[in-house]
Parts: C-alpha cells; sequence; structure tokens
C-alpha cells in the first residue's frame, strides 16, 4: 500500500493503493510527476511530493502512470518518515461519462503576464498560474483567448472536470508545448496526406453523389486556387491521384505561414475534416461552422438519405459522430477567431 505526503492542489488529485508479489520493504519517493488525469486537462499543478510505497520496479506499469519527470531518489523508510504519513487522498479516475475528479479551486481567472510579453494573459485556477504538460504557464497572445479558457475551468462543477468540455485548453496547450518544436513534422504530415484530401477524391460521374459534391466542393476549390494560387487535382479512381509538385509547394508555403497557434487548429481541423482544404479554409475565414459541417458531412448525409428509410437513424452512431465534429469545428473556428 502507499500513503501520500504532501499539499497542494497536486495532493488532492492524487491516490493509489496496489499490491506487487516482489514487494519486500517500503521505500520513499521523490519526484515531480505528471499524473495522466493531468495529462489529459492539459495541466500540471503537482508540486515535489513524497511517497512511501511497498515497491518502485513496475510502479508506472502497475498503476498506468506515465511521463516522469525527474528519476526517482529511493531510500529506506524510517520511523521518522513514518511519522510524517498523512491519511490518503482520493485519486481521481476516468468514469464512464469522461469524468476526471472533483473541481480543486475555488476560482478561475485571467492577469497579465508578468514576463515582460507585451498584451499576453496567462490562466489562474485561484492563486496558481495554469500549467502545460510541459510544464510552461499557460500564457496566451490576448485577454480574450485567456478569459475563454478560464471560463472553460470556471464551468466545471463540484461533480467533476470533464476534460471533454475544453478543447480550447487543449488547443492551447498544444500550442505551446508541441508546436515549437513540432512544426516541421506537422507540415510534413499535412502535405503526405493531402493526396488524398476528401475534396479531391470523388464520386463516379453515374453516382448521384458526385453531382453534390460539384455543386457544394467545386466553389471551395476555386476559392483555393484564388486564394493560394493552384487547383488540386481531383478524381473518382478508387486509386487516388497525386498532386504535382507545384501544388504541394503553393500548399505548403501556405501552412509555413501559419503561426504555432493557428497551426495548432488547422491541424486539428485537417484530421476532422480529413481535409487540409477545408482546415485553411476555416482558418482563413471563408467557411463558417455550419458551411464547413455541410461540407465534411456530404458524403454521410447523403448515404444517410438513402439507406435511413430502412435502416432507420442509429442513435447513439450518427447523432454522436455529428456532434463530435460539431464540437471540433466550433472549437477550432472560435479558437482561431480569437487570436
Amino acid at each position: 500500500m502507499m500513503a501520500l505526503r504532501g499539499a497542494g492542489a497536486g495532493a488532492l488529485l492524487f491516490r493509489a493503493l496496489f499490491r506487487h508479489p516482489t514487494c519486500s520493504s517500503a521505500v520513499e519517493v521523490s519526484y515531480n510527476v505528471l499524473l495522466p488525469v493531468e495529462e489529459s486537462l492539459g495541466l500540471l499543478l503537482l508540486p515535489e511530493t513524497s511517497l512511501h510505497a511497498p515497491v518502485l520496479g513496475g510502479f508506472s506499469s502497475c498503476m498506468g502512470f506515465r511521463g516522469f519527470a525527474a528519476a526517482a531518489e529511493v531510500k529506506k523508510n524510517n520511523a521518522a518518515a513514518a511519522a510524517d504519513v498523512v491519511p490518503r487522498p482520493s485519486m481521481p479516475r476516468l468514469s464512464s461519462n469522461g469524468i476526471l475528479g472533483r473541481r480543486f479551486y475555488k476560482k478561475a481567472h485571467v492577469k497579465p503576464a508578468e514576463d515582460g510579453s507585451s498584451g499576453w494573459y496567462v490562466v489562474l485556477l485561484d492563486n496558481r498560474v495554469l500549467k502545460t504538460p510541459a510544464k510552461k504557464p499557460l500564457k496566451v497572445p490576448n485577454a480574450a483567448l485567456a478569459h475563454a479558457v478560464a471560463a472553460e475551468w470556471e464551468w466545471q462543477d463540484s461533480s467533476g472536470i470533464r476534460p471533454f468540455t475544453m478543447p480550447l485548453m487543449k488547443l492551447a496547450a498544444t500550442s505551446i508545448d508541441q508546436m515549437p518544436s513540432d512544426r516541421d513534422r506537422v507540415v510534413e504530415s499535412l502535405l503526405k496526406y493531402f493526396h488524398t484530401d476528401s475534396l479531391c477524391l470523388r464520386a463516379n460521374d453515374m453516382d448521384p453523389l458526385a453531382e453534390k459534391q460539384v455543386k457544394i466542393w467545386d466553389p471551395l476549390l476555386d476559392w483555393f486556387k484564388s486564394e493560394i494560387g493552384v487547383r488540386p487535382l481531383v478524381t473518382s479512381s478508387i486509386f487516388g491521384t497525386t498532386q504535382p509538385p507545384e501544388v504541394l509547394d503553393a500548399v505548403e508555403k501556405a501552412v509555413r505561414q501559419c503561426s504555432d497557434w493557428q497551426l495548432a487548429a488547422v491541424d486539428w481541423l485537417a484530421g476532422t475534416a480529413r481535409s487540409l482544404i477545408v482546415a485553411l479554409a476555416i482558418a482563413r475565414g471563408r467557411l463558417g461552422i455550419e458551411e464547413a459541417i455541410e461540407i465534411i458531412r456530404l458524403e454521410e448525409d447523403h448515404q444517410a438519405c438513402i439507406y435511413v428509410e430502412d435502416w432507420g437513424y442509429v442513435e447513439g452512431g450518427h447523432d454522436i459522430d455529428e456532434a463530435d465534429i460539431r464540437v471540433k469545428i466550433a472549437s477550432c473556428s472560435v479558437f482561431l477567431r480569437l487570436l
């Protein structure tokens, strides 16, 4: 068994009870640890903490913990250390409805960054600056976005924290932690899958869906040509197509013009829409939320019109898929508008 010694919000997030067949003696572990719950929330609040555990070997695999930020320091337990043990608080666990732990703060608010970054703001939970999984302060480019992220945290109620209701937090943390070092990888990935952009893969001309694709998708390709300078090739071949170098060069230039914050949203949009064309159109203000969803779901809605009469609307399937897409598109669109 193990008990936690330490105070602060991080201590309130942590409980672990486990048995291990190799256990022989108690050890004390001092570390800075990133809990899975904090990784999911894009949050790092744990102070340096001391644990008394029966075994260190296999600790992360037994408990499902990841991301130790520092090497563990192990030493023999003694009577003095045992006297410091306090009752174990409850460890938040992901429930079937996506709730992770109880709300551990009273107020979410913002203040200007104090590091000399003019116009930048940080988000605070009570008096603690919210941090990313990489231990960086959640510092955003303006007050509007800071208030929006704080509102996501303020909305959480006492029954539990729901990470899936905080997409702006996720995008902000991704922009800070990943994009500065992963820009090239993200751009290369977007270009790699541009050959299979959904707007470039069409139904056969004899298929009624082809007419809808021309009507709804082609105007966006016309905009893409005027905005980016090239028009991607389209095909109805089951083998797809390969975009020519001049198209890829123009698209790469457009993507690299995005800031780290914009690129985080574009990357998420492209994955959701299966289309970099749609992602760039949203980022550049060409598509609104409803219009983007209509374009993304064109094929699904077409099939639904054909088969729903015979098979019916699949509750818990079609509706959840549509709601998921709507949340992702809307949150990325709002995030981009707030930058």
